[in-house]
């Protein structure tokens, strides 16, 4: 009886010491930024997102242990580090507060400030009489069933397609093959096109307004510049692995979408409903949805499935460039944190990390 005990506590303590190592293995604690593991289950780098393999608690563990968008912030029990001069006597101040915050920003406009401004000159933004949604049933993002019965979109005023910078986005639409890892081309036609599209959004008042924000940033030098760096972000190509083909674009992915094993990027509303038009997505339900108005969706798409793929709802093309961009060159490989309209906001951008300059590999908000 006794060797019966003493083996079974020997078992109990083996089962617990092998749980112990296999919940490590699922947490990004001391992996943050650690090169592809196969041997692992999940990964805690950059690359994670794009490939939907982070760890659960990557987000809390790898994105928000930062001051971005954070700084002289009040408490947050939430955030795994925090950001307010009280910090530095307690100990649990962000990596990064020093750099982001110590140094203050007296005089300069907040990022609130100009998201407020950027909402308010969006008046292409959709009115909640041109629209109609249905959320119907929530899901997990691990969810594999179907908790939505019909579309999300039930209802777009297409009369707002004919507004410039929508009238301009609409044909860009089908300019790229979504396959990653197949090399990518754009014709003259189709740079005419981008041109065009790039020439509305910079005409309107929402991206002067991010302009001047960046120019007073000294993120671009002039209004040449800031086309040139618009370009560069969104629809000059790039490839999306280092050794891979010229296969992908800040706009391909973030608006457009791409797939391989799963959708990767896909952040848009507009082409979210064209999709939903033509029967080639297959809405299952949402994983999230705050105001304004944001849905975390989970869908499939030519078969493909994306587990949550987040975008505003009814915003203009040129506020998505704008916040985006302004999040993508104020706070790379960063959750952007602001108020806009009385609503908390986070926005995640990604830049391409195998490449010199910036790029956007992809931005959502969360």
């Amino acid at each position: 009886m006794f060797l019966l005990r003493v083996t079974m506590v020997a078992a109990i303590v083996l089962i617990c010491v092998l749980f112990s190592l296999s919940s490590a293995q699922e947490s990004c604690e001391g992996r943050c930024g650690a090169s592809l593991d196969q041997t692992l289950p999940c990964q805690c780098n950059g690359h994670c997102i794009t490939y939907g393999d982070c760890c659960d608690d990557y987000q809390h563990v790898c994105v928000e242990a930062t001051c971005s968008g954070r700084c002289n912030a009040g408490l947050d029990s939430s955030k795994p580090c925090q950001c307010n001069t009280a910090c530095v006597s307690h100990g649990d101040c962000c990596p990064d507060y020093d750099s982001l915050c110590a140094g203050g920003d007296a005089g300069k406009e907040t990022l609130s400030s100009v998201a407020d401004q950027l909402w308010n000159l969006d008046v292409n933004r959709v009115s909640v009489t041109d629209y109609d949604v249905s959320y119907q049933g929530q899901v997990s993002s691990s969810n594999t069933g179907d908790s939505a019965a019909g579309p999300f979109f039930r209802y777009v005023n297409e009369a707002i397609f004919s507004r410039p910078t929508f009238s301009r986005l609409i044909p860009l639409l089908d300019n790229y093959n979504p396959n990653i890892g197949e090399s990518e081309s754009l014709t003259s036609a189709q740079w005419a096109e981008i041109n065009s599209f790039l020439d509305e959004v910079l005409a309107t008042s929402v991206m002067q307004k991010a302009y001047n924000y960046l120019l007073n940033e000294g993120k671009t030098t002039g209004t040449a510049d800031f086309r040139d760096l618009l370009k560069e972000l969104w629809f000059n190509l790039y490839p999306r692995s280092s050794s891979g083909p010229i296969d992908s674009s800040g706009f391909e992915h973030v608006v457009v979408g791409e797939y391989k094993n799963g959708v990767s990027g896909f952040h848009n509303w507009v082409q979210f409903y064209q999709e939903e038009k033509t029967n080639t997505i297959d809405y299952k339900g949402y994983v999230s949805r705050s105001n304004p108005e944001i849905v975390g969706a989970q869908f499939t798409w030519n078969g493909h499935r994306k587990s949550k793929g987040s975008f505003f709802v009814a915003s203009s093309p040129e506020f998505d460039m704008a916040i985006y961009s302004i999040c993508a060159l104020m706070h790379p490989n960063a959750v952007c944190s602001f108020t806009m309209n009385g609503h908390s906001i986070r926005i995640q951008t990604w830049d391409v990390s195998h490449k010199s300059g910036a790029q956007i590999a992809s931005a959502y908000p969360l």
